[in-house]
């Protein structure tokens, strides 16, 4: 048995499942291909490429689905004749599967544990919208060639910091050019100052009040805290960026990672619970409220569109919005601890980020400062993140 690259790949191209491919099995010819593909004869089964890739196209041959199956002869041929697989590619690939229609069924009746934005501005559509199949937020195109961080590393400095430290250079001039006599409540700095080098005619005609430069004073310490207090932020953003040393003793002595498929079960288990525990809409507060779970199946995609035209569409596993309208008013996104990375937080949280609904991020139990550190790394100022962890008396999660 081999694993198998299907449509979810073809324009996208992204080279994860290369990265983590222990054999090698993985080709294709820049520029030439539309796609990735495997070699059948090589691939050993390990299914390390399978979670890998971000766009959920590759799949086991015995899982393939029924309208992907060609692409299995498709990987194939390409060892064999790559112009015929790839005309297969560009006649003969069959359209992914559209997303289902959107549940109106309400929730349970419990109290809304999330604050409601108050003025929604992305606007969701509910019309079925052609997607891959897969489970969680798919990146977008603009992202697919990923081929490195998608934030910088090292960005200009803050305009902020910058203007602070200007004015305080500015209010020390102003100190210590200040006339005034130290010994009758003037500048103690300038005083000396001025007698030591008379020969300097700037210095000559300076007037003002001997209290100027303790008046300058005041402003010239208010620029040094917001310059200090915005070094400290610029400070954190830097140290985010890198990784936490982790003690040995927390790590496993044999590496070890979960089947997809247990990942994947617990993954929608967990999703469906905080679904009914933390948005269960509508309810008697906010019967125009409706959430929508998009796993297993799709149901409601985001939109986010620039001068009237679609620009990107992405399906975070948990959408309440404003029925009819469809304004989406929150969004989460639910991690299991193989999905809290910096990759997920540049090519998934980013792309949920909206000033007006709010973005919920629930990771497990023991990764909040992990994803805090990758969440501001990538960018994103306004994401709430949130801890979950399933225990006999049900789910229990802590909002940091």
């Amino acid at each position: 048995m081999t694993f198998v690259i299907t449509q979810p790949c073809v324009d996208v191209q992204d080279q994860s499942c290369v990265e983590v491919c222990p054999v090698d099995c993985i080709h294709f010819e820049a520029g030439e291909d539309r796609m990735l593909y495997i070699e059948p004869e090589v691939c050993i089964d390990c299914g390390a490429c399978e979670p890998a890739c971000p766009v959920s196209a590759i799949f086991a041959e015995a899982d393939l689905p029924e309208d992907q199956a060609h692409f299995l002869e498709i990987n194939t041929l390409w060892f064999e004749d790559p112009a015929a697989a790839r005309a297969m590619v560009g006649g003969g690939a069959a359209p992914a599967p559209a997303a289902a229609p959107a549940a109106e069924e309400p929730a349970s009746e419990a109290e809304p544990a999330e604050e409601p934005a108050e003025a929604p501005a992305a606007e969701a559509e509910a019309a079925p919208v052609p997607v891959a199949a897969g489970t969680q937020v798919e990146a977008v195109e603009e992202h697919a060639h990923h081929d490195g961080p998608a934030v910088s590393q090292y960005g200009q400095p803050s305009p902020i910091g910058v203007a602070a430290l200007a004015g305080m250079l500015v209010m020390l001039v102003g100190v210590w050019l200040a006339p005034g006599d130290p010994v009758n409540g003037g500048t103690p700095i300038i005083g000396g100052i001025i007698d030591i080098i008379p020969r300097l005619g700037i210095f000559r005609n300076l007037q003002g009040p001997p209290e100027l430069g303790v008046v300058l004073i005041l402003p010239a310490l208010l620029f040094l805290l917001v310059f200090i207090v915005q070094q400290a932020r610029e400070l954190r953003g830097f140290d985010a960026k890198r990784e936490r040393v982790i003690a040995g003793w927390r790590e496993a002595g044999v590496p070890w990672r979960r089947s997809e498929e247990s990942r994947s079960h617990e993954l929608e288990a967990t999703i469906n619970q905080l679904a009914n525990d933390r948005f269960p809409f509508p309810d008697e507060a906010h019967p125009d409220y409706r959430t929508y779970v998009n796993v297993p199946e799709p149901q409601l995609a985001l939109e986010f569109t620039a001068g009237g035209a679609s620009r990107s569409q992405v399906f975070p596993d948990i959408v309440v919005v404003e029925h009819p309208r469809n304004r989406p008013i929150m969004v989460a996104q639910v991690e299991t601890k193989e999905t809290v990375t910096r990759r997920q937080a540049e090519l998934v949280w980013a792309q949920l980020e909206n000033d007006d609904a709010p973005l919920y991020i629930y990771v497990p139990s023991g990764f909040a400062a992990r994803a805090r550190d990758y969440a501001m790394a990538a960018g994103i100022e306004h994401a709430r993140i949130r801890t979950w962890r399933r225990q006999p008396g049900g789910m229990l999660v802590r909002e940091l």
